[in-house]
């Protein structure tokens, strides 16, 4: 009885000529992609009701919220179809539908058993539900034979009928069951509708039955087979028997021994309990992503999500998980720090490990103006090239990177004399000052326009390459082989799609090293862009990178803290340089005058009213209309007079007022200050305000437009008495020595706290013998003071990630709307 489905209306004798239709193959009649959209119908149970005659059949459904029907017309052996629905495909996959529901409506219609077998729960037979009898006069039907087995395919079975005497004969051939009994039809038409709702599919050309899905297969075994053994003889060979074992879990581990090519070979093994598997089984159990699988003589068996996805950023990392691969030895580290993965290294390899996490040797030709944590970065820059890995000195700024990469050239040569330093064009003639220092037998040229680094003739010692000029001349380091090849400031290829990036991965050494003290300025990638160049494929492939930190942003950190802590190096001057005095920061509130709040006000209303109030929304879809809006809010926070249509004169900048005011004690207290700003035009401003208020006072001026940059530093070291320097952030944030001075301003605070830093440590450095006192101007009540409280948040961005690992601030997070981040307060 129908206890769900489509409604039926038929009668016995077109239920009877149907069911004699239906033991034939019909499906061969039509085409792949109509059969396909026919079964989604019906395992979706879209057939709402089925009129079934005795030579034809209607269904009935509702697509697209529109009523809808098929015909089917049976003649000539074969079905026709035609339908209410203008898409002639969906109308025969309606038909089709309709054809699978007629199957299942005829396999359970009709019992397999005797009446007199069936009985009601209460006892009573059901007499009245049998719609065609057994004929007493018709020869009794052979018994359906199921085999089932297990293939690379899933679990597959054949059928056989099995004739008087035992022999078999297939019963899924074509032609085959063109001369049936009753109950052998029944039984073919059952299998169909047994077969279907398990989820298994017929295979034309084996005449077999698959089911591929691990799912279905144990479902099947623990549920389906009992009602499959009341109509049909199964029968199980003995690789079915060992699905009804447990689940096998694998282990996973890779052995690691020395390759003769100088790298490391590793050997991934795939055991499940004492049995080992093949390498196709090892790649079956891999696409499988943790879950079940089925493999062939063995039965269920699973890796397990973590280990499943361990071994997937393998692949990803090193190139595959081949039975066996080579490696670069410094990448064997990350297996080390892998936890979810067993690793067996041979002693050599064990032996290499633990002399990359000892302790670095003791240096005894090194200079003796080193400082004593200078010559212990020497050592461990050295003690990494002994062991063919590759480092980040990510010292803070101030505490002589470049006198350490120095003295390491000059105490560690290589069999290549020839290196490279690729360093910001400001910073190059700083390089030039230190090697004439410290190493004036080092030749040293500077790549320009026309040189070529590549000739032989160029001869060996120290190449000097602007960023610009490297990309200039990219073709160059095809043809040559660096000894030692340094990136300073090294942040500056944090962008991985940037083309100076791209340029410096393309860099052939032998020893490769990477200099700043702000190696994370914005976000966790800047890392992954800088190891690339150092350990390619260390830290894996950049989309494997950036989707870690967003599935298991706890997990990925603190794997990630492991893989890199061999390889950086960071001191801040707290900790090795307690000679240098102390540093004392504060925020000075700068009132807005009435011209500035009336300005910052018009501009917000604007703003939103172009924008809209959605944060989230501008930043997606409108960045750059949000950019100049914030820089338009930021000018007018400094001082009016920056915007493009304001002639407003310097008095009506509350900043400027507030640094005034502040200036005059410290100059006449015979201080020297530096202060900066991103915007040259300030600069400038404050320039005229200077000449009003302190008409005598020596000033000194470095933005970008500064041909001599070493000139104006130089005089404002060395002159006597109270001096002003005015630095754009662009030409004064790296490459100067200022600690002449004690006193910083900071007229427009950056929203990178990293790059503030480093302006700071222009004047808070090695050689600085007063306290420094750095105040930031900030403007209450406006974006400025909102940004600078998310600044906090990012301040410890580079901290976290050498040694604690977090994320940044997010705008989005913190305001609910481009109202609450911009709006004036009234205060």
């Amino acid at each position: 009885m129908q206890l769900h489905g489509p409604k039926r209306v038929y009668n016995l004798s077109a239920l009877e000529s149907w069911f004699n239709r239906l033991t034939r193959s019909w499906e061969r009649f039509f085409p792949s992609g109509s059969l396909e959209a026919g079964r989604r119908l019906y395992r979706d149970g879209l057939i709402r009701e089925i009129e079934l005659g005795e030579t034809d059949a209607i269904i009935h459904s509702k697509i697209g919220g529109k009523e809808c029907y098929a015909v089917i017309d049976w003649s000539h052996s074969k079905p026709t179809t035609r339908s209410s629905l203008e898409d002639g495909l969906w109308g025969q996959a309606l038909a089709i539908a309709g054809l699978y529901e007629i199957e299942e409506m005829v396999a359970e219609e009709i019992s397999p058993l005797p009446a007199e077998q069936q009985e009601r729960p209460g006892g009573e037979a059901r007499l009245e539900e049998r719609l065609i009898e057994v004929k007493k006069n018709e020869a009794p039907g052979r018994p359906l034979h199921l085999v089932f087995t297990v293939t690379s395919a899933g679990l597959v079975f054949d059928a056989s009928w099995v004739e008087t005497g035992g022999t078999r004969v297939q019963a899924l051939a074509h032609g085959s069951n063109g001369h049936l009994v009753a109950s052998e039809r029944e039984a073919v038409i059952r299998l169909a509708s047994l077969a279907r709702k398990g989820h298994f599919r017929f295979c034309q050309e084996t005449l077999r039955y698959i089911l591929a899905e691990v799912p279905n297969i144990q479902f099947f075994l623990k549920q389906e087979v009992r009602t499959w053994r009341k109509f049909f003889q199964v029968e199980f060979d003995s690789s079915v028997a060992k699905l009804l074992d447990r689940v096998k879990p694998v282990q996973v581990e890779v052995r690691a021994q020395p390759h003769a090519s100088g790298n490391l070979s590793l050997e991934w093994i795939f055991r499940a309990g004492e049995k080992m598997l093949s390498k196709a089984q090892a790649a079956a159990l891999l696409k499988g992503g943790g879950e079940t699988v089925l493999l062939p003589g063995m039965g269920f068996v699973q890796l397990g999500r973590e280990k499943s996805d361990a071994v997937q950023d393998w692949k990803k990392k090193s190139g595959g998980t081949r039975a066996q691969q080579t490696i670069p030895k410094y990448l064997v580290m990350s297996l080390f720090g892998e936890e979810r993965i067993q690793i067996e290294a041979e002693a050599e390899v064990e032996a290499w490990r633990k002399q990359l996490l000892a302790s670095p040797r003791p240096i005894g030709n090194l200079p003796d103006h080193l400082r004593q944590y200078q010559r212990e970065g020497v050592q461990w820059m050295s003690h990494l090239c002994d062991c063919e890995c590759h480092g980040l000195l990510a010292d803070e700024m101030g505490l002589g990177k470049t006198v350490q990469v120095i003295s390491l050239m000059a105490a560690r040569p290589t069999d290549s004399a020839r290196h490279l330093v690729v360093a910001p064009a400001s910073v190059i003639p700083v390089w030039q000052q230190e090697f004439a220092r410290f190493c004036p037998e080092m030749p040293v040229q500077v790549l320009r326009g026309g040189s070529t680094f590549a000739d032989e003739d160029a001869g060996a010692g120290v190449w000097l390459a602007s960023y610009t000029q490297l990309r200039r001349h990219v073709e160059l380091l095809k043809k040559v082989e660096f000894g030692y090849a340094v990136l300073d400031e090294g942040q500056l290829i944090k962008n991985p799609d940037a083309k100076i990036t791209r340029c410096c991965f393309s860099i052939r050494s032998k020893h490769r090293l990477v200099l700043t003290g702000t190696p994370l300025e914005n976000r966790q990638l800047d890392l992954w862009s800088l190891f690339r160049f150092l350990m390619p494929h260390l830290l894996g492939q950049r989309a494997a990178f950036e989707a870690a930190i967003i599935q298991d942003a706890e997990g990925f950190i603190k794997r990630l803290r492991k893989q890199v802590a061999p390889f950086v190096l960071r001191r801040t001057k707290q900790k090795v340089a307690a000679e240098l005095p102390r540093k004392i920061e504060m925020n000075l509130i700068a009132p807005l005058t009435d011209r500035q709040r009336d300005e910052y006000g018009r501009i917000c209303r604007e703003g939103l009213n172009r924008l809209g109030d959605s944060l989230s929304d501008t930043m997606r879809e409108r960045s750059f209309g949000l950019f100049s809006l914030l820089t338009r809010l930021r000018q007018v926070c400094c001082d009016p007079g920056l915007l493009p249509w304001s002639n407003d004169p310097w008095e009506e900048s509350g900043k400027i007022n507030l640094l005034l005011e502040n200036l005059a004690a410290v100059v006449e207290g015979g201080h020297k200050v530096v202060i900066f700003s991103q915007f040259v035009a300030l600069l400038k401003r404050v320039e005229q305000a200077l000449d009003f208020a302190h008409p005598g006072l020596k000033r000194f001026v470095l933005t970008g437009s500064t041909l001599d940059r070493q000139g104006p530093v130089e005089e404002f070291q060395t002159c006597a008495g109270p001096a002003v320097m005015l630095v754009s952030l662009r030409a004064g944030g790296t490459g100067i020595t200022l600690h002449a001075a004690d006193y910083v301003f900071l007229l427009d605070p950056w929203w990178n706290p990293a790059v503030e830093a480093q302006a700071i440590d222009r004047v808070h450095r090695i050689g600085q013998e007063k306290t420094v006192f750095v105040y930031r101007l900030v403007t209450g009540g406006t974006v400025e003071e909102r940004i600078q409280e998310l600044k906090e948040q990012k301040r410890d961005l580079f901290d976290s990630v050498i040694g604690g690992m977090g994320g940044t601030g997010d705008l989005r997070e913190t305001y609910a709307s481009l109202k609450e981040l911009i709006e004036l307060d009234d205060l």
